[in-house]
């Protein structure tokens, strides 16, 4: 689960908990009708996303809500609400009305959003406190929501949104050295050092295998990692901007012996024994 991101005051921790608390609650939109404040004189605007690769259906709702979140120990006052039907694709524009004079510059007012789908399922809603009006903060603000639960029709069986899964695939290789040490007029030991590519994004890499099998002067290795399942809302991990290598032992090689080395079955090399 994503964390808070931002540093905060005291009073803005317990504001932004309470938030979250109230954005992943249940909503039923049969227990608070749309507020249309009397008076409305000045709005919050902004937009609302989510990097999963999931399209929304004509039938989703988004339900973007203004709050007073000043007091943890107390329900998060509402304030305004914007009824979002139909709202098409992402990026998402809303414009929330209030009244001016419903806002006290003393207390802290956050913004939530819920994208519901049309079989009522809380498909995403924010995890990050997003405060406006007071206290120097914004009356624009850009969401990214994330994913409480995925269409039941992409749910892999077995999938848990608290336990993701992952598969074993081979790394991106980015270069291939043998390393030769204990080197006698007979033979020496060969190490091979593959360097491949990575995200450096937190969850994108586990460590895999690191096999090798021969046949003769022909060597066969395999470097892998465990990565996020290929599904449609997987955790982005295309940019591979970290470069790791693994070091796997060939065995003793004769001297002056040509080994041919294929790695994760697509990089062959050839390399000749001091």
């Amino acid at each position: 689960m994503h964390r808070i991101q931002r540093a905060m005051a005291a009073v803005g921790v317990t504001s932004a908990l309470a938030l979250v608390a109230a954005a992943c609650a249940p909503y039923d939109a049969t227990t608070e009708s749309v507020i249309e404040p009397v008076g409305a004189d000045a709005s919050v605007r902004g937009t609302i996303t989510y990097r999963e690769r999931i399209a929304l259906s004509p039938d989703a709702v988004v339900t973007v809500q203004l709050r007073d979140t000043s007091y943890a120990d107390a329900a998060a006052v509402l304030i305004s609400e914007q009824v979002i039907s139909s709202p098409g694709q992402v990026p998402i524009d809303f414009d929330l009305r209030y009244a001016s004079d419903e806002i006290d510059d003393r207390n802290t007012y956050s913004i939530s959003a819920v994208i519901t789908e049309g079989d009522g399922r809380m498909a995403f809603t924010n995890d990050t406190a997003y405060d406006v009006i007071t206290r120097g903060n914004p009356r624009r603000v850009d969401m990214t929501l994330v994913m409480v639960e995925p269409p039941p029709e992409l749910t892999p069986e077995g999938w848990s949104r608290t336990d993701p899964q992952r598969v074993e695939a081979p790394v991106h290789v980015t270069g291939v050295e043998m390393l030769w040490e204990g080197i006698t007029t007979s033979g020496s030991d060969g190490y091979l050092r593959v360097d491949f590519a990575i995200s450096r994004e937190d969850g994108c890499y586990h460590i895999g295998r690191e096999d090798v099998t021969s046949d003769g002067n022909r060597y066969a290795v395999t470097v892998t990692a465990f990565v996020p399942e290929p599904l449609p809302w997987a955790q982005d991990c295309s940019d591979r901007d970290l470069e790791l290598d693994a070091i796997v032992h060939l065995g003793e090689i004769a001297s002056g012996e040509t080994v041919h080395v294929t790695v994760n079955s697509e990089h062959e090399h050839r390399f000749i024994a001091p």
